[in-house]
């Protein structure tokens, strides 16, 4: 169509890159997202998930910031787990196991589940650390100060020579520093997924009573996928950046 190709003939390739942007914040989103609610996808972005051998024990799946409940493989409840302990949790997690009685008579089961509930709390504030939120935020600053810098570099300002060169050292320090955070967010959260999953191993405990700790995939390729497009465009930014007015080249 003569309008379509109109508006290519126009757009440049060194627009090409921004493209990036929009699956770096939206894996990003998506695996902070992991176990909020029980909307499509969510429940199956996970850290990792706790169960037992037993037949009809029930699975709880662990995100950064929410936790899901599953009974034979179907999704049943998620929540919010900020500041929050086992028994806040589990009424709303196992509504079915709720129970008003004194701990000392609860059955084996609900015993069970609030020690896996405690534990997985645990290693959500104090393991999994959401390092990932800070790569966002700083890719975000990043964006932004990219974007005061090519307004900088096509109308420079005489009496602020300086400012361009602090503008390019925030831009390039946020996205470096944002990539680095990326990739450490994406290697602990899958070096240490791993490691607990070999770690119910040794407990000795075997038969149905045995814990089982599986990672998740999903938001790890997720996660993974994110350092890599915020790697290429961090890359792109120097290429961005050739030309301007102010070197006499053409319009970044």
């Amino acid at each position: 169509m003569p309008f379509i190709k109109a508006i290519i003939s126009k757009l440049s390739v060194r627009y090409i890159p921004y493209i990036l942007v929009i699956p770096v914040l939206l894996f990003q989103a998506l695996s902070l997202a992991g176990c909020l609610s029980t909307s499509p996808a969510l429940p199956n972005l996970y850290i990792v998930s706790f169960t037992k051998n037993a037949t009809s024990f029930p699975e709880v799946r662990l995100g950064y910031f929410g936790m899901c409940s599953t009974s034979n493989g179907t999704v049943a409840h998620c929540l919010s787990t900020a500041r929050s302990t086992a028994d806040t949790v589990f009424p709303t997690l196992f509504p079915d196991l709720n129970s008003t009685q004194p701990r000392s008579v609860l059955t084996p089961s609900t015993l069970q589940l609030k020690s896996l509930l405690s534990a997985a709390l645990i290693l959500q504030s104090q393991i999994f650390i959401p390092i990932l939120a800070g790569a966002g935020v700083l890719f975000l600053a990043g964006m932004i100060l990219l974007t005061l810098l090519k307004r900088n570099i096509n109308n420079p300002n005489p009496d602020k020579p300086r400012q361009g060169e602090m503008l390019r050292a925030g831009t390039m320090g946020s996205l470096c520093l944002s990539t680095a955070l990326s990739f450490t967010a994406s290697l602990s959260t899958s070096e240490t997924a791993g490691a607990l999953q070999y770690s119910a191993l040794l407990s000795g405990v075997s038969g149905d009573a045995q814990l089982v700790i599986k990672p998740g995939m999903a938001l790890q390729v997720l996660q993974w996928l994110a350092f890599g497009f915020t790697l290429l465009f961090t890359m792109s930014v120097p290429w961005l950046l050739r030309g301007g007015r102010g070197g006499g080249g053409e319009k970044v």
